[in-house]
């Protein structure tokens, strides 16, 4: 069988990389379709660069590109490359794009995503979709169907993620002892409302005699941060170790507040964005929605250990009991289905 995936967001490699080795393993053709995204085509290369790689289309941050470059664009892209290479099945996650193509060449496509509050772009998936699946924060129907974790889940298991210590002597940290900040870049649709470098505005704030990683996605602004605070040298052979022996994180950005929580590490997040994948972590205390104003009473109560949350350890293994292995769950899916496609279909094109 041969399989198209199309990836548009760094956190799109780890959600695949798994299942795709082994489905390589078995003897599927795999074809990654792209965004050149910032660091996204080295990010490719370096994790999935085994495999034929197409760049579709190109997200520079401008409205003008995530509209045309990253969807009309890539769309037209994705018609001429199936028509090309003929795939039997296609995967993505939050990407209508790939769906629709798929479906006008008759076929199957598994869609997931995580974002419901997005409702036009959450049609689109429905429109396009064999099978669209959500974590358990949506209502099942029609095509839409739910897997029992979050999508980060995928790479952070226990049964896939072992931490490390060898990326904290690069900076001369000690485990559970500094803090991990993530910034997030405003330009984008997620965050296109959403005031910039918002941590830095509360930095000053920040318990003193912690040491702070800064993971800083637009790298010009880093005069507005303290110059004691470590930026973090990019690329990173193993962030979510980092994330891992943190103290706690701080984050602009939604996807790294979800991480740290699944790893264990109590979490803030302070963007502007509410979610129902935020509000599972939410709901097992151990990430915690907090503004400028509220941040850094809630850093503090951290440090200290006045905020009491679950041992790391036991926390994760509770998860892993508690949610579906993402990886067996994308192989099973496809093979799920793949049995109610007649063979002949699956090969025609």
């Amino acid at each position: 069988m041969k399989i198209v995936v199309d990836i548009a967001h760094p956190a799109h490699v780890n959600f695949f990389k798994k299942a795709l080795r082994i489905l390589s393993d078995q003897g599927h053709e795999i074809l990654i379709t792209g965004l050149r995204r910032g660091k996204l085509p080295r990010i490719l290369e370096n994790e999935l660069g085994e495999y034929p790689i197409t760049y579709v289309g190109a997200h520079r941050g401008t409205k003008y590109s995530i509209i045309y470059e990253a969807n009309i664009k890539k769309f037209f892209n994705l018609f001429f490359f199936v028509l090309k290479h003929k795939p039997d099945f296609g995967l993505s996650v939050g990407s209508f794009n790939l769906g629709a193509v798929m479906k006008m060449f008759g076929k199957p496509n598994l869609q997931f995503d995580d974002d419901p509050e997005r409702p036009v772009n959450v049609f689109l998936e429905k429109l396009t979709s064999t099978r669209l699946f959500f974590p358990p924060i949506t209502e099942t129907a029609g095509n839409v169907e739910t897997m029992k974790a979050l999508k980060e889940w995928a790479y952070l298991t226990p049964k896939y993620f072992q931490e490390s210590t060898s990326e904290l002597s690069k900076y001369s940290l000690e485990p559970g002892k500094y803090i991990f900040v993530r910034e997030v870049s405003s330009g984008s649709l997620n965050y296109q409302d959403q005031e910039s470098n918002i941590v830095a505005s509360f930095s000053k704030d920040f318990p003193e005699g912690v040491p702070v990683l800064l993971s800083l996605e637009d790298k010009e602004t880093i005069g507005q941060y303290p110059k004691d605070w470590i930026l973090l040298e990019e690329p990173v052979g193993d962030i979510h170790s980092l994330i891992y022996h943190s103290r706690m994180l701080v984050s602009s950005g939604d996807s790294m507040a979800r991480e740290a929580a699944m790893l264990g590490v109590p979490s803030i997040y302070c963007g502007i964005r509410e979610m129902k994948a935020n509000q599972l972590m939410v709901d097992k205390n151990m990430l915690f929605k907090a503004g400028p104003d509220e941040a850094p009473a809630l850093m503090a109560d951290i440090v200290s250990g006045k905020l009491q949350v679950k041992d790391q350890q036991a926390f994760r293994q509770e998860l892993l009991k508690e949610w579906d292995d993402i990886t067996e769950f994308i192989i099973d899916q496809i093979f799920k289905y793949r049995k109610q496609v007649p063979e002949a279909r699956l090969a025609q094109g």
